[in-house]
């Protein structure tokens, strides 16, 4: 099934929202430029936070891990205090705080590697606890 980038940014976005619930963080969905949720901490600290989706992972050259390439515009760089950079396919995001995020170029790559359940949780605790 091919998807229009709207909805895979939606999916992304109630996706991260779930997994974030599932782990007592608070989060409503927003529909404003740079920014996809808010969400409050167990510890009760508020923030924003920016989800970019992506369907499934690519391979673009047989010696070269796979990655998951996210589309990244700079000018939203600047809103949220953190990015949730999730893949459809396998459920799972890593985190980075804005400053982290900012250094970006337009594009992100995360290795297929990159992407486990060990370290989603791992951020979730850094960033949202």
């Amino acid at each position: 099934m091919n998807l229009s980038t709207q909805a895979v940014g939606r999916a992304g976005e109630f996706q991260a929202a779930a997994i974030f619930e599932q782990h007592g963080i608070v989060t409503t969905h927003v529909d404003i430029h740079g920014v996809d949720l808010w969400v409050q901490t167990p510890s009760g600290r508020r923030m924003t936070v920016q989800v970019k989706t992506t369907q499934k992972s690519v391979i673009r050259n047989k010696h070269v891990q796979p990655n998951y390439t996210f589309q990244i515009r700079m000018r939203e760089t600047s809103m949220a205090d953190v990015y949730c950079l999730l893949a459809l396919d396998v459920g799972l995001f890593r985190l980075f705080s804005g400053p982290e995020f900012r250094i970006n170029t337009k594009t992100k790559h995360l290795p297929v590697s990159a992407l486990t359940k060990e370290a989603m949780a791992e951020d979730i605790k850094r960033y949202l606890y």
